[in-house]
């Protein structure tokens, strides 16, 4: 998602982002999480507490609340803040808030910050608008160490050459990712990944499906190459780098780098270790391999 997306004051009566021009705002309809919202393609005086991003006027889209359990529209939440690439915008005219940001020296770079903790250490987690006031982490100045290119013109992502755990390649299925083509050229690369799964007997399965209002029994088919799980070495552990200007991720040192050493995985070009938290080695400059080799290593406990 690229835009700001924000309750309209009749979705929520307690919100600190009032539209100010929704009655000439353009209809819009937009899908996110599943779910469908209906609204208005606008501006609004934006607040983002701890940010620098202080009574702002920002394109934003609108919305109202389609049912109580609405992603980034309830009690808990003022609106979700997307920063994808322009091209996916649903604003009238098609502009980002972040893009906004940077032109009009909010913000110094035109870049996200983003730290990921695992649920017992989720207090560190943390996203940085501009990537501002950055901090050593872990014998790093707290910058990407090593950056790979990201083709696509709308979302964030990579194309992942291969997978190695303690130095050693794993072969990948045919199902791990799915590759975007265009004029016969890979744009980029979708990585499809299950975090669980359980079983249980017919019985419980039937009482489950009783017990729960609204609910209903599905069938899930899986293939013989299902088994490629992927995310959580990369999003809990490395500290990532949206780089919107030149259209790269970064990867550096990230959540739990100064207490865990046999889980955490290293980042490598391919011909040395960039950074690891028992060795820590940085290049003078830091990696611009793109799609032709950097690696993330994963050690086993």
């Amino acid at each position: 998602m690229s835009d700001i997306v924000v309750p309209l004051s009749s979705s929520n009566d307690d919100v600190s982002l009032t539209p100010q021009h929704t009655p000439s705002g353009e209809p819009v309809t937009i899908d996110y999480k599943g779910d469908e919202y209906s609204g208005f393609s606008s501006t609004a005086v934006v607040k983002i507490s701890g940010t620098r991003i202080t009574d702002i006027n920002l394109p934003v889209i609108a919305v109202e609340k389609q049912s109580p359990d609405s992603v980034g529209i309830n009690p808990e939440f003022d609106g979700v803040f997307g920063f994808a690439y322009p091209s996916l915008s649903k604003h009238h005219p098609q502009t980002t808030a972040m893009d906004i940001l940077y032109t009009s020296d909010v913000i110094p770079s035109n870049e996200i910050g983003l730290q990921l903790c695992p649920y017992e250490m989720t207090s560190n987690s943390f996203i940085n608008i501009g990537n501002t006031d950055v901090t050593a982490k872990c014998g790093t100045d707290g910058t990407s160490i090593a950056w790979v290119q990201s083709p696509s013109d709308n979302h964030f992502a990579i194309n992942i050459k291969s997978i190695l755990v303690n130095d050693e390649k794993v072969n990948l299925p045919e199902e791990f990712q799915k590759t975007i083509m265009e004029n016969g050229r890979i744009l980029y690369s979708s990585v499809e990944t299950c975090f669980l799964h359980m079983r249980f007997p017919e019985v419980v399965v039937a009482a489950l499906v009783d017990a729960i209002l609204d609910s209903v029994r599905f069938a899930i088919k899986a293939g013989s190459n299902d088994y490629a799980v992927l995310g959580i070495p990369f999003m809990t552990r490395l500290g990532l780098t949206f780089d919107r200007a030149h259209k790269r991720i970064g990867f550096g040192a990230g959540c739990g780098c100064k207490v865990s050493t046999s889980k955490y995985p290293t980042i490598s070009n391919g011909d040395q270790v960039l950074w690891s938290p028992s060795h820590v080695r940085l290049p003078e400059q830091p990696s611009t391999s793109g799609s032709s080799g950097t690696f993330i290593r994963r050690r086993k406990p």
